[in-house]
């Protein structure tokens, strides 16, 4: 991963672009000549420059995406185990919705308007279709924070089968990344989020349907 700094802003500018267009037109349907033109870098070789290759770009954009991710919500869950002794399961499940959801004031959000870290489309495309790519760039670095969600789940449904549990671990983070990237496309489409998440009250009920999901006791004896 190429790490030439920068003088006028477009590597910075190269990225915000190729997140952009990613998240609306998928990975193999952007070509380095579209980010180049969409960043407005006068010099077509540019991409190449400060990041080596396409996929290079690709690699670094997950990287930020995890790190953020990671570091967001491991704030969040230490404010959360500083004010309460025992969390619930739809506190755990708020810290990991709202870290993707609202502005947190971090240096490296590039997203208009700040709904979130502006990543969740990226994020989702590249888990669906390139899992590999994606698990290959991110390992085990930035999923700290999220393991110690997951802990806290756990330990508050010991009474479900940890066989059970684990399925529904996986569904909840799959539906999660689906809603949340839905969510961000509605909001790019419309600042007031549309009919759906532009409803007061949206994301309260993602995290009750997401945490009831987790906790329920139907589906094992």
């Amino acid at each position: 991963m190429s790490h030439v700094i920068e003088e006028d802003g477009t590597r910075k500018n190269l990225k915000a672009a190729a997140m952009r267009l990613f998240s609306l037109h998928g990975i193999d349907g952007v070509s380095t000549r579209h980010i180049i033109t969409d960043a407005g870098a006068r010099n077509t070789a540019s991409l190449h420059y400060y990041f080596g290759s396409k996929d290079d770009l690709i690699r670094e954009l997950v990287d930020d995406a995890g790190r953020r991710s990671d570091r967001a919500r491991g704030a969040a869950l230490d404010r959360l185990e500083a004010s309460v002794v025992v969390p619930t399961v739809e506190d755990i499940v708020r810290v990991i919705v709202t870290v993707e959801t609202i502005g947190t004031g971090d240096p490296e959000q590039i997203a208009e308007p700040p709904i979130g870290f502006g990543h969740m489309r990226f994020v989702s495309a590249m888990q669906l279709n390139y899992r590999d790519k994606f698990m290959a760039t991110i390992g085990d670095r930035w999923d700290g924070s999220y393991i110690r969600c997951v802990r806290h789940i756990k330990a508050l449904l010991t009474l479900i089968p940890e066989t059970v549990l684990n399925q529904r671990l996986v569904y909840f983070y799959v539906f999660l990344n689906a809603s949340l990237a839905t969510r961000e496309a509605a909001f790019m489409v419309d600042q007031k989020g549309g009919t759906l998440w532009g409803e007061p009250g949206a994301l309260d009920n993602l995290i009750e349907v997401l945490s009831s999901g987790l906790r329920c006791r139907s589906g094992y004896a």
